[in-house]
């Protein structure tokens, strides 16, 4: 069989790329003033590569590999803590139910001073993560020092398989309003059974609507996406098409079953940081009009990305982007202004630097936590902390709009293309969701940004919680005695 022309083309220009590339490292070997580590250069040169195309294409080494099929997977094998860090130590904020950290006693404002005998003073949140993480059925030695108890000891723990769970809170909010929140967390392998028996539950109590919040969820696997918008479409009803390159292609998601919950009235909350699955779940709520959208327009990162495994190089995958979302009534979820023509770099104010959008929005999304983000975007661009925090803060939808504004001479055409739902209303192909009711959050005076960037109420929940005597039932209600000594907290907050 015969190459096409167009083939040819294309490994003619691919081998005239390896010989640039192979002109440009072989002077580098034979000439730099002093020895390369190639490893190095190869990971710099395929990064590069990949950064070039779109935030979301990556190459991960067999540690993240790891990480990425964690995140996916949604489990871990740990102790089952939530860690911050106070005066320069880890803290426990909370230990997750029925998991070593909790069986072994640890409370929400312990401190964990040692990890196998060495100390945690000023090591980063993710140096410490990696450290309580390992294989399930391993064992970790970590010191505890708790307020009121005048000696430190060593606590022997049995790392177990851990569950991240993507419903983070249900209940009603009132009589017969249901409340769901996925909230900040993930679409895991278990999402949509999670849902699935929070509404279950609700149900049992009563409630005739629901609020499903999905603010500040980045998404995760499309499978869990598609079952959990089946939960309330109707058997065949459109969830998402996945077209490729070629756009003549196109792989529509269907729901597959009779709604468990097709009679209950609902309302999706999304905001700048709902992306990606939330997005999917989202649009095809709103496009078969089974649902009202309230809040503000949503991320944008509407791109399908393809896991191919890499194993004739070791542990190591590639993440690409392969094919883009679009909603039932034919809308890109994905934003225009998040793709960069080849050779443009959006750049984002930040101090007195304009930094890279692309690299912050890849790093961030890629950090497991906030925390860890921080101090991610400290290493790799020498901010200070409240630089870092300042951006976190941001609304990702917000700087990367301002940026691509600046630089970009217009949105794609897209931003004004009519769509009609599955009962005629109009909605519009801006990429993103836009709700059906638009609802800001107010901005806070400068003086509680402030708390919030020096982490104020961070450190006085933990100070607060940590003085109870039954932390472990300790109430989240605010009161006049919590108001009182938040304001005794102040003076010592060097606020």
């Amino acid at each position: 069989m015969q190459a096409s022309n167009a083939d040819k083309d294309l490994y003619g220009d691919i081998n005239d790329s390896w010989e640039r590339f192979g002109a440009v490292y072989g002077r580098v070997v034979e000439h730099y003033y002093q020895d390369v580590d190639h490893e190095q250069i190869m990971r710099s040169a395929i990064d590069g590569l990949l950064r070039d195309l779109d935030p979301y294409s990556q190459f991960f080494d067999a540690e993240g590999l790891r990480q990425l099929l964690q995140d996916t997977s949604g489990k871990f094998a740990g102790l089952g803590i939530t860690v911050g860090l106070k005066d320069h130590y880890p803290v426990i904020i909370a230990p997750i139910e029925n998991t070593p950290a909790s069986r072994a006693g640890l409370l929400p404002g312990d401190l964990i001073v040692g990890i196998e005998g060495r100390d945690t003073f000023d090591l980063g949140l993710e140096q410490i993560v990696n450290r309580l993480r390992g294989e399930p059925e391993s064992t970790v030695h970590i010191t505890i020092s708790r307020r009121g108890v005048e000696n430190d000891w060593d606590v022997a723990i049995t790392r177990e398989l851990i569950t991240i769970r993507s419903v983070a809170a249900s209940g009603q909010l009132s009589p017969g309003v249901g409340y769901v929140s996925m909230r900040q967390t993930r679409f895991s392998e278990d999402t949509s059974e999670e849902v699935a028996q929070a509404i279950r539950l609700l149900r049992e109590d009563g409630i005739h609507s629901l609020i499903l919040d999905l603010r500040g969820n980045p998404g995760g696997l499309l499978s869990q996406a598609t079952e959990v918008a089946d939960l309330f479409l109707e058997k065949g009803a459109p969830i998402v098409s996945v077209r490729e390159r070629d756009h003549d292609r196109a792989e529509i998601k269907i729901s597959q079953r009779s709604p468990l919950f097709g009679d209950l009235p609902l309302i999706v909350l999304i905001d700048g940081g709902s992306a990606s699955a939330a997005e999917i779940v989202a649009g095809a709520l709103q496009d078969n009009d089974r649902a009202l959208l309230v809040g503000t327009r949503s991320f944008g990162k509407g791109s399908v990305q393809t896991i191919f495994d890499l194993r004739d190089l070791g542990q190591a995958a590639l993440k690409l982007t392969t094919a883009l979302y679009y909603t039932p009534s034919g809308r890109s979820i994905h934003r225009q202004s998040l793709t960069v023509p080849p050779g443009a770099l959006l750049q984002v104010p930040a101090g007195d630097y304009d930094l890279p959008a692309g690299l912050l929005l890849g790093l961030i999304l890629r950090s497991p936590d906030s925390e860890t983000a921080v101090e991610r975007l400290q290493a790799r661009f020498e901010l200070e902390e409240d630089e870092a925090r300042l951006i976190l803060s941001t609304p990702l939808d917000a700087f990367i709009g301002e940026a691509a504004d600046r630089q970009l001479t217009a949105e794609s055409s897209t931003d004004t293309v009519i769509y009609r739902t599955r009962r005629g209303r109009t909605v519009f192909g801006q990429g993103g969701i836009s709700p059906d009711v638009t609802v800001t959050d107010s901005t806070p005076p400068m003086i509680v940004q402030q708390m919030h960037r020096q982490r104020v109420f961070f450190d006085f929940v933990v100070d607060y919680v940590g003085r109870d005597a039954d932390r472990e039932t300790a109430t989240a209600a605010v009161d006049v005695q919590m108001l009182e000594a938040f304001r005794r907290f102040l003076p010592k907050s060097q606020l």
